[in-house]
């Protein structure tokens, strides 16, 4: 995989994602967050919605037209 989509451990939070892909990330952290909630995995739960903040913050600043 390139380092575009990996990243090294300094890497910011949600930087790893690309642009083009952030739709998809933000579909698939939401369900993550509620598979993880059923679970009874409130801290998972907790930071996949973390993510979907940041990803949606990304959309907002980087796509000329959101459509997430």
């Amino acid at each position: 995989m390139s380092t575009k989509l990996n990243g090294t451990r300094y890497s910011p939070a949600g930087s790893r994602v690309p642009t083009e892909l952030l739709p998809t990330a933000l579909r698939y952290e939401r369900a993550r967050a509620v598979v993880f909630e059923q679970l009874g995995q409130f801290s998972q739960a907790n930071e996949c919605r973390r993510l979907t903040r940041v990803y949606e913050q990304r959309v907002f600043d980087e796509c000329p037209n959101p459509q997430a």
